[in-house]
């Protein structure tokens, strides 16, 4: 069974109506999404991918705030591996500067831990009202990162 000409063209134009359709939807979706107050507590998580601490997990208390599309913070670790920190593994996290363009929040960090210290940066995008997903890097190591709001 041979296909004409113009039902080949009417399938094609019909598939790709419907490819624009769902890429409508699902822009739409992060569009909606990313106009969310950042202000707030937030509890940050961090999977190392890798460099010295592969494998290790690092959970921070983050406080946000933001003025005009920037944002401020700061913030010190709650966690290491699921346990409590000792005094070798309490670092301190300042926000050094913060942006949200479009979908995407970028933020740049000084990290202190006793005399090392570090910078590195956290990209996220907004996955919903309370969650941010993404991946970070510091002069250390890298991997991914998900920032949870705390709600009380």
């Amino acid at each position: 069974m041979s296909m004409r000409p113009v039902s080949a063209f009417l399938l094609t134009l019909a598939a790709v109506v419907m490819l624009l359709a769902a890429v409508a939807v699902i822009q739409s979706r992060f569009d909606t999404t990313t106009d969310i107050a950042l202000d707030g507590h937030w509890e940050l998580y961090h999977l190392v991918q890798w460099g010295p601490y592969k494998d290790w997990s690092f959970r921070y208390q983050l406080q946000l705030s933001e003025q005009d599309g920037r944002l401020q913070g700061e913030g010190e670790t709650i966690a290491v591996n699921d346990g409590k920190p000792g005094p070798r593994a309490q670092t301190s996290l300042q926000l050094v500067e913060g942006l949200r363009r479009r979908d995407q929040i970028i933020i740049w960090i000084f990290e202190r831990n006793g005399d090392r210290a570090g910078r590195g940066a956290i990209k996220w995008r907004v996955a919903d009202e309370n969650r941010l997903v993404g991946t970070f890097a510091t002069t250390f190591y890298r991997g991914a990162s998900v920032a949870q709001r705390v709600v009380d």
